[in-house]
């Protein structure tokens, strides 16, 4: 039974180290972020990737979904691009906005025939009407 338990608990630890949503945006955003334990501060947001990589092949296209974590009183569109693409990848809208009243929106990721074949960090950047910008990594494997 304790072995179970253990199993458990480690899993359970394994999970939440690896939910991290990236760097927070907004108005609270400002200053040191680093006493939050759980959830999205006040007046803050953080946008959430797919926590495995998404795996391409050269030529396909498949859709991701970005959500975002809106705190209290934040209710803010969020405007969301992507920076650091590798050579031959590209995003369909390239830039699109979060309205405050969605949870959610799904791009399109492509890769070229001739895309870098490797595995690669891109910046999903989002950037409210006040505040700093919020960014989390999306992980692609092509």
């Amino acid at each position: 039974m304790k072995t179970f338990f253990y199993g458990v608990a480690t899993v359970g630890i394994m999970v939440l180290s690896g939910c991290d949503s990236g760097k927070p945006g907004g108005p609270g955003a400002v200053g040191d972020n680093s006493n939050r334990v759980v959830g999205t501060s006040e007046n803050t947001f953080t946008l959430d990737t797919p926590m495995t990589a998404t795996t391409l092949r050269q030529g396909e296209t498949k859709e991701v979904k970005i959500s975002i974590n809106r705190g209290k009183n934040f209710d803010q569109d969020v405007a969301i691009h992507f920076a650091n693409a590798p050579q031959g990848v590209t995003f369909a809208p390239s830039s699109l906005t979060l309205p405050k009243s969605d949870t959610d929106v799904r791009v399109n990721v492509s890769a070229a025939d001739d895309a870098a074949v490797n595995t690669f960090n891109v910046d999903v950047v989002g950037h409210p009407a006040s505040g700093p910008d919020a960014k989390s990594e999306l992980k692609l494997k092509i």
